[in-house]
């Protein structure tokens, strides 16, 4: 019986593995491409944000800890709401925006208008 399993968890390490193999390098060893890894970068997209005058981040409601100007900050795939406050409060906007997978959105908000 512990012949058995033995046999049935290196077949299926063998099989996981062969899912796994990308192309050898030339004169090389295989490369191992993590399938999550794939599916966490199709999932993602950009945003490159820019405000008039520089202001604190806020995504979905959350606070990034960033200021504008600020390129390629990695979301997940679809709609999002950007909050953008002025650095002395005086002025803020929220909008709503859409980052599509491997693509960039690009963004510049006027504040003090």
């Amino acid at each position: 019986m512990r012949t058995l399993f033995a046999a049935c968890a290196i077949l299926s390490t063998l099989a996981a593995g062969r899912e796994l193999r990308a192309a050898a390098p030339a004169g090389g060893d295989p490369v191992v491409a993590p399938r999550v890894a794939r599916d966490a970068q199709a999932d993602t997209g950009f945003l490159d944000i820019a405000s008039d005058p520089p202001a604190t981040i806020a995504i979905d409601g959350n606070d990034t800890g960033k200021v504008t100007p600020q390129p390629r900050l990695e979301l997940k795939a679809g709609h999002h709401k950007l909050t953008l406050v002025t650095l002395d409060g005086a002025h803020a906007r929220t909008i709503g925006f859409t980052v599509e997978a491997g693509q960039t959105t690009k963004l510049t908000i006027h504040l003090a208008s």
